[in-house]
């Protein structure tokens, strides 16, 4: 009896299925005035139950913005939580068919660079915005096949609903794949084929989760970024270019996808690779310092010390 009740908790919990199974069916039936309020809501009741992506958040926020103190760092968390949940709504219409999303591109010199090149490129994007309703869309505006990573979710029930979807968005947009980043999957080898033979892979480039291999990097004069090590490696292993693309949220529904030129890595080389684990690092903590407010890591990645 014990491990069922267990067992409900955890469908019940920040990374349950129940949840999002209530949103998928009331969500639709909330009119858009409404909808704010709902959203509001969801996040002060998540923000309580999820003590651990709370603390987080907020060390994550005050290593970024020394000065801030614990009030304002726990209220620049509740801001990160509330455009979380306004993303996820926005995604749910999307999907369910009860609201469109506009969308704006910044750097369409890059993407037709990005576009044009004829071998396979590397995408480097975050956690910000809405990558997961970005990725299909754009993936049309490629002539070739555009791969997105993830990680599966922490609870099976939540996982077979997010396969559903994906299933659903390849379906409709043929160009656009997601493979899942499971130990023993030999994942890496599987991308840097699609690599060689002219695809794009997205890869989303400062999280660590479950075994993934870190690696730490000064952003900052004192200021430590831990990442996973696969994504770079994956790049340097190849040899591909890699474009930096970012997603932010505008405004209610509304997006805009952000293209930056090559990110030019020096050639390998023997020995120490601190210079491009910088690079590398740089351009994702620059971005997600601008948008701090929907950077969506719920782990601790920053850390402040003395200046190396």
């Amino acid at each position: 009896m014990a491990k069922a009740k267990s067992r409900w908790a955890e469908r019940l919990g920040v990374f349950g299925d129940l949840p999002t199974r209530s949103l998928r069916h009331s969500l639709p039936l909330v009119p858009s005035f409404l909808e704010p309020v709902l959203v509001v809501g969801w996040t002060t009741l998540f923000f309580v139950i999820a003590r651990d992506q709370r603390r987080a958040v907020t060390s994550n926020l005050r290593a970024m913005h020394p000065g801030w103190g614990l009030a304002r760092g726990t209220l620049g968390a509740w801001r990160v939580f509330l455009n979380f949940a306004a993303t996820f709504a926005d995604a749910m219409r999307f999907e369910t068919g009860t609201g469109g999303v506009d969308w704006a591109i910044d750097g369409l010199d890059a993407m037709e660079e990005l576009n044009s090149r004829r071998e396979g490129c590397v995408v480097l994007t975050a956690h910000m915005g809405n990558y997961d309703l970005a990725a299909p869309v754009f993936a049309s505006r490629f002539q070739r096949t555009l791969h997105t990573v993830r990680a599966p979710e922490r609870e099976p029930e939540t996982q077979r609903i997010r396969e559903l979807e994906i299933r659903r968005r390849e379906q409709q947009y043929p160009g656009f794949r997601t493979h899942y980043n499971t130990d023993g999957s030999l994942l890496g080898v599987e991308l840097a084929r699609f690599l060689s033979q002219g695809d794009i892979v997205a890869i989303q480039g400062d999280r660590v989760m479950f075994d993934v291999s870190p690696m730490l990097v000064e952003v900052e004069p004192g200021l430590q970024m831990r990442l996973p090590k696969g994504p770079l490696f994956l790049a340097r292993a190849t040899g591909s270019p890699c474009y930096p693309i970012f997603i932010t949220r505008d405004g209610w529904r509304r997006y805009r996808v952000t293209v930056m030129p090559e990110l030019g890595l020096p050639p390998r080389r023997r020995g120490d690779d601190a210079e491009v684990s910088r690079l590398w690092a740089r351009a994702v903590y620059q971005i997600a310092r601008r948008n701090w407010h929907q950077w969506f890591v719920f782990e601790p990645l920053l850390t402040r010390s003395e200046p190396s």
